[in-house]
């Protein structure tokens, strides 16, 4: 991840009731009216571009706009990085060239607020996605990462029977994914004060960086009763094996490398939890955009999605974990009730 949802986001809106499980219908009585003629010339504006996730968004949002918008959309891709002011100047530059809608997963929750109250007094669409900014004029699709973080949290606090010690995983520094992610799984482990945090590393949502980092940890920690994944968990994994260390209760996200950990090592004491941010978020984004710009956007701007858990259990060899592909590849492609159909070959942009 840099992300880091999610899920079951699609540019549908979700009732309270349904927001766990899928999605809703778009709204079709959105109040303003767009100008653009099609095709539309629609950009994405992505930060972080550093880990597998990441990838396969790109591939995913330019595969369905080809599956299902090859006629009427014009798909631009840009990269900028973590740092705010490239992103910034990237989306200077699609106002400048004209687009009439802008997606965007940021680097930052605010840093990007002026530019895009700038696009929309423009009468640019701008969706939000993955990470979400505040600008109150975006579209905003994303997971509930609080409630991820909680989902996580809780698991490996009843898995450890509320006691231990715990290092935990975060992902990007400042990012808004990581700091709501990290603020759920407080939530759950303030509960519990026989719990220790022994240690925080930031993986950055990243299988190498992970391992280097746990490595630094599980060093330095020889009594370490579980970890908190935010992502990265393969390269945690990894870590515990090359240090020869015994298995402990991990959560994890939904890389391949993970669920395939999950089941190879069931029987040698690993306890896992995979929680899935489907990168599909691109596709559903593109999506919103553009229902808004036929003039059948949803009502309420904030789309949350669902986030799908998977236990041991519940893998399935080449249905939800794949183990011919990398251990990178991200195995959550789907978002429950999106009809997107996409294929893991397109998110590996095959």
């Amino acid at each position: 991840m840099l992300s880091k949802s999610s899920i079951s986001r699609r540019g549908l809106l979700l009732s309270a009731a349904t927001c766990a499980t899928g999605v809703t219908t778009l709204a079709a009585d959105y109040g303003r009216a767009y100008a653009a003629k099609k095709p539309y010339h629609i950009a994405l504006s992505n930060s972080y571009i550093g880990n597998q996730w990441r990838i396969e968004m790109v591939n995913l949002t330019k595969a369905y706009a080809m599956k299902y918008h090859a006629e009427d959309v014009i798909l631009t891709v840009t990269s900028s990085g973590t740092d705010v002011q490239r992103q910034i100047s990237a989306i200077d530059d699609m106002i400048s060239r004209g687009v009439d809608a802008i997606l965007v997963n940021p680097a930052s929750e605010s840093g990007l607020n002026p530019v895009i109250a700038q696009a929309t007094a423009r009468g640019i669409v701008v969706v939000d996605f993955d990470h979400a900014v505040s600008a109150p004029s975006a579209y905003k699709v994303h997971v509930d990462f609080v409630k991820f973080g909680e989902i996580q949290a809780d698991w490996l606090a009843k898995t450890l029977t509320g006691k231990g010690n715990v290092i935990i995983n975060r992902g990007v520094p400042g990012f808004e994914g990581d700091l709501a992610e990290y603020k759920g799984e407080m939530n759950i482990f303030t509960k519990y004060p026989e719990i220790k945090i022994i240690a925080e590393i930031y993986g950055r949502w990243d299988e190498n960086v992970t391992q280097a980092e746990m490595t630094k940890a599980l060093t330095a920690h020889p009594n370490v009763d579980g970890v908190l994944n935010q992502a990265g968990a393969f390269g945690a994994t990894q870590a515990f094996l090359n240090l020869h260390r015994p298995f402990v209760p991990m959560t994890g996200e939904a890389s391949n490398g993970w669920r395939l950990a999950m089941l190879k090592y069931k029987d040698q004491g690993l306890k896992g939890i995979s929680v899935g941010d489907p990168p599909t978020l691109g596709a559903y984004a593109l999506k919103v955009a553009v229902a808004v710009l036929d003039g059948n956007g949803p009502k309420n701007k904030d789309i949350v999605v669902g986030i799908p858990t998977l236990t041991t259990e519940e893998l399935k060899p080449g249905i939800n974990v794949f183990p011919d592909e990398p251990p990178t590849v991200y195995d959550d492609i789907d978002i429950p009730g999106s009809g997107f159909a996409l294929t893991m070959l397109e998110a590996l942009g095959k």
